[in-house]
């Protein structure tokens, strides 16, 4: 065999070669673009997720408010009631007296 042939038959060898390692490469770099692709989507999901939860604590910290507001009142009508009920038995008192 001729040395030009020998050349073009490793040059030959070379491209396959090289053509088997782009193969390869395409090969890895979609399952690369895969896994990024799940990690996107899962991404997104946990962030809805997170809005959820900050949608969901943010109507409990306003029922938080209106419950703590309206206990107050509550406390003050029924210390309203126990002082008028004390008024109403110190004067049942000096009737009795």
């Amino acid at each position: 065999m001729s040395e030009e042939c020998k050349n073009c038959l490793r040059k030959e060898d070379f491209l396959y070669n090289l053509l088997q390692t782009n193969k390869h490469m395409e090969e890895r770099l979609s399952v690369l673009i895969g896994h990024v692709a799940k990690t996107q989507v899962s991404t997104w999901d946990n962030e809805y997720e997170i809005g959820q939860v900050k949608s969901m604590l943010i109507e409990l910290e306003t029922q938080n408010k209106y419950l703590y507001d309206h206990n107050e009142k509550l406390i003050e009508r029924i210390s309203a009631l126990e002082k008028s009920a004390g008024l109403l038995a110190d004067r049942k008192k000096l009737r009795k007296a």
